[in-house]
């Protein structure tokens, strides 16, 4: 496997002045030196098809945009084609691991599952920071792989024989060896006309297959019913009827955690109503608080931070960031317009709001 790409040396080929010599000789502060050197790359991170106004399925950029200002920080390239450069909705989220160093996607023709590394520019031969294709896991006869999530050190994916008639499964194999033999982790119910179940993993990396999961009603002190689908103490499902309308989950989303949800209104003919719920299993019960009630429509993305002390949402028009404490909301305040490529919505994929690594303790001894 080619050698993964330190952080630490990601961020000076990232933002090279975030890692210039400090000691003397410049003309003045860096514009991008931000973070110290060592730091990995953090903020609001966005996967962009069509990145300045590129094609949308070879110009696939994974971008870092300071969650204050909205300003480009960092870029890092992925393969050509890995994300399906015009569909909705994909959960981009679940395809990078949490320190950035692999990038997991699926092809179809060849179908296989690819794992993908961080790599410095002269070993992959380009001009980039970018994320290059290491391994693959190739279906056996009559056997589609998809889906594919990194949780951990683990790589998850669906195999479906197409000809047994059985029910796909969840695979997972170990990120430094995806060529050996998979664990077989559940099966994905069959639901109406033999679709199969949705699934997650919950931040802990408990699987959640939706249709195996009961549901359970939460009723709330302000009126309005709660329909939650939980698995390990995370609210993956939820339906919220309120006010005479309806709200949901949206499709394949990020698991918030910790029985909190936010929710959009079910699609419907007519202009749907503005903002999002947040709602919080509580014991029997729960709480839903509308967020951007007056915005200029509904929230199509979101990410929480790392903290969950925040939100930002997105709407057709801007990033709006939404303070919280203990749940409840404390400020609302527009952050900036929302960015544009060339895929079929109009609007970069959301992945995650990355947190700042923690500083390294000045006071500590040095190891070795």
């Amino acid at each position: 496997m080619r050698r993964p790409l330190a952080l630490a040396t990601a961020v000076c080929l990232l933002a090279p002045t975030a890692c210039a010599d400090t000691s003397g000789g410049s003309d003045g502060p860096a514009e991008t030196a931000e973070e110290p050197a060592g730091a990995g790359p953090s903020g609001l991170v966005l996967l962009h098809r069509g990145f300045e106004g590129g094609d949308p399925e070879t110009d696939q950029v994974l971008v870092f945009h300071d969650p204050e200002t909205g300003q480009p920080v960092h870029r890092i390239t992925l393969p050509e084609g890995a994300v399906d450069p015009m569909a909705p909705n994909l959960p981009v989220h679940s395809q990078f691991s949490e320190d950035w160093t692999f990038f997991v996607y699926a092809t179809a023709e060849p179908n296989a599952v690819h794992l993908a590394v961080l790599t410095e520019p002269e070993e992959a031969g380009a001009e980039e920071v970018s994320y290059q294709p290491v391994e693959s896991v190739t279906p056996s006869a009559n056997e589609v792989l998809s889906q594919p999530v990194v949780h951990g050190e683990r790589l998850w994916f669906v195999s479906d024989n197409t000809q047994d008639g059985a029910p796909p499964q969840v695979l997972s194999v170990p990120l430094e060896a995806p060529g050996g033999t998979p664990n077989q982790e559940g099966s994905l119910a069959l639901g109406e006309n033999q679709r199969p179940s949705d699934w997650a993993l919950t931040p802990d990396g408990a699987l959640h297959i939706r249709n195996s999961v009961p549901t359970q009603q939460r009723n709330g002190s302000g009126g309005g019913s709660l329909v939650v689908r939980e698995t390990a103490g995370s609210v993956v499902n939820a339906t919220l009827n309120v006010d005479g309308g309806q709200w949901q989950t949206f499709d394949n989303p990020l698991v918030w955690g910790e029985g909190t949800a936010l929710l959009r209104p079910e699609a419907t003919t007519g202009e749907p109503p503005a903002g999002a719920y947040l709602v919080r299993v509580e014991g029997e019960g729960h709480t839903a608080t509308r967020l951007l009630e007056n915005a200029d429509g509904p929230v199509v993305q979101y990410a929480p931070s790392p903290e969950r002390d925040a939100v930002l949402l997105q709407t057709a028009e801007a990033w709006f960031r939404v303070g919280l404490a203990d749940g409840e909301v404390t400020e609302t305040a527009e952050a900036f317009p929302r960015f544009h490529d060339a895929s079929m919505d109009g609007w970069p994929l959301a992945v995650r709001w990355a947190a700042e690594p923690a500083e390294a303790d000045p006071g500590a001894s040095p190891s070795g």
